[in-house]
């Protein structure tokens, strides 16, 4: 029996949940500002996203320690050092899902080991629930931490906070577990996640438990109009996916190649950020492999050279952006037609506009080709090096968008016009260290964030040099594998490659200049 609304959590006396009645995406409002919601235990510590504190690295700022005055004949001290900062440790989903394609509905039983390396002493989490932003698509179930049933959960938006009754000391763990149910909404040209007549897509679709930033405390921000408003940490995965209608005969697009079983798939994935998955019985795919990563193309019937086209770009730009900024982190990539209306990233796949695969034009300078060497960018520029995607989106969209330019350098030297295509012709304007919550539209948002930030670097390039340039990169993924990047990590990098004065770009591209 499908059971939508709040009046079903009326039946569930062991989930209280205040605010339960979400709201759609059509009504949020116009203007939100970031929140980091606070540790009320932490003493008062510079904002984590200035330029002077690197918490983002996943380090803890060792407190000063000075050497006492020498007297004679005093006895020896021992000389104290810093504690060693924490060192991060994943957490651990499990998922076990079962789906109804065409109810369009989702049972879920969701289990999180998770390690508190914080640093901190934790009195709660914070998990992101996103799909209570839509109406009725959130309906919650059972939730307990280590066996014992949860009575006093808070939803609010898209923000569950679940109390803990007894303190997560630092370098313990628990067991948190959920039942849920998503009923999925009808998915427009705006929204990927959802359904619609040819697929069911879902992303960003499970609770995950938020970054926690110490001494500050979980780190979730609201949503905004344009941009993306979430911040993840790495994860490991393990998700088995079940059909409800055994008779159906779907293709699976996902974040990892999945292992058929019967009724269903299971699928593995360490070092994720996020999980995505598309469903849909029309599928076709074509497939290759790319230094080891296993790379598949799904598109529909009518789209079969184009989705073979882009199959053969994004393999190039695997290989071009595996020598310049490392080895792929992932080890499979799925490319996903869809109705949506642009290109949008995720670890290990990535949506295309359908629009994009209908006006192909068999060239390789356009919106298909481009679009889709940008979403494989990111799986360095989000994936592998995460970042706020909030308060410094440009840290993902301008390195996504300049390593656009560096590779049709490398595979395309007699084209030319990446530049007139992509940045002239919109004129762009704008600072490059804006955030989500201050742009008017989104034309007015990618301007700033993606093309002026894709300036901001070539001239960075021209002023560093080449040689210097690009071995910045490699080191800047290199050393922020895995973490969450700030703007301060990368000019840190930057300078250890460099001696040359970058005011003057800096401050004609940046309203807070580092």
């Amino acid at each position: 029996m499908r059971r939508r609304g709040c009046g079903w959590l009326l039946l569930l006396p062991v989930l209280l949940l205040s605010a339960c009645t979400a709201i759609g995406p059509a009504a949020l409002p116009t203007t939100i500002g970031p929140t980091v919601t606070p540790n009320p235990n932490a003493t008062s510590t510079p904002t984590p996203f200035g330029p002077g504190l690197e918490t983002a690295t996943n380090t803890v700022v060792p407190t000063s320690i000075q050497a006492a005055t020498p007297t004679p004949n005093a006895t020896p001290t021992v000389t104290l050092m810093p504690a060693p900062a924490p060192v991060f440790e994943p957490a651990t989903y499990t998922l076990n899902v079962t789906l109804d394609y065409g109810g369009h509905m989702l049972a879920v039983d969701e289990t999180v080991d998770y390690p508190n390396s914080t640093g901190d002493t934790l009195n709660n989490l914070v998990l992101a629930v996103e799909p209570a932003l839509w109406k009725d698509c959130f309906v919650p179930g059972s939730t307990t931490v280590n066996g014992q049933a949860i009575s006093n959960a808070r939803l609010k938006g898209d923000r569950l906070e679940i109390p803990l009754a007894a303190a997560l000391l630092p370098d313990t763990s628990l067991e948190f577990y959920i039942h849920y149910e998503l009923h999925l909404p009808a998915a427009d040209v705006y929204h990927v996640f959802g359904f619609n007549d040819t697929q069911v897509n879902l992303v960003d679709w499970y609770p995950f438990i938020v970054p926690y930033v110490p001494g500050q405390g979980w780190l979730l921000h609201a949503p905004a109009n344009v941009g993306e408003h979430l911040v993840y940490d790495d994860q490991i995965l393990d998700m088995t996916l079940h059909l409800s209608d055994t008779n159906f005969q779907g293709v699976v697009a996902a974040s990892a190649v999945g292992e058929k079983i019967s009724y269903g798939w299971h699928f593995q994935l360490d070092n994720v950020r996020s999980f995505a998955l598309s469903i849909s019985p029309g599928y076709q795919t074509a497939s290759t492999e790319v230094n080891g990563v296993t790379v598949t193309s799904y598109f529909f019937e009518s789209e079969q050279a184009q989705g073979q086209a882009v199959l053969d770009e994004v393999g190039k730009a695997l290989k071009t952006f595996d020598e310049l900024f490392g080895p792929d982190p992932y080890p499979s990539l799925s490319i996903v037609e869809s109705p949506f209306y642009d290109g949008m990233e995720y670890d290990g796949l990535f949506f295309l506009s359908r629009d994009y695969y209908s006006s192909e034009n068999g060239t390789v300078l356009n919106n298909l080709i481009d679009i889709a060497v940008h979403e494989t960018a990111h799986q360095w520029w989000f994936g592998s090096v995460g970042n706020d995607q909030a308060l410094e989106p440009w840290l993902d969209e301008a390195m996504s968008t300049f390593s656009e330019r560096l590779f049709y350098e490398r595979n395309y030297p007699e084209v030319t016009a990446w530049e007139t295509f992509r940045i002239d012709a919109y004129d762009p304007s704008g600072w490059v260290d804006s955030d989500v919550y201050h742009g008017s539209d989104f034309r007015t948002y990618t301007n700033a964030v993606y093309l002026r930030g894709a300036q901001f670097l070539q001239a960075l390039r021209e002023r560093v040099g080449e040689t210097d340039f690009l071995a910045f990169l490699k080191d800047y993924a290199a050393q922020m594998a895995g973490k969450r990047a700030t703007s301060a990590d990368l000019f840190r990098i930057l300078r250890e490659h460099t001696g040359a004065d970058l005011s003057d770009i800096i401050s004609a591209y940046f309203q807070n200049p580092h």
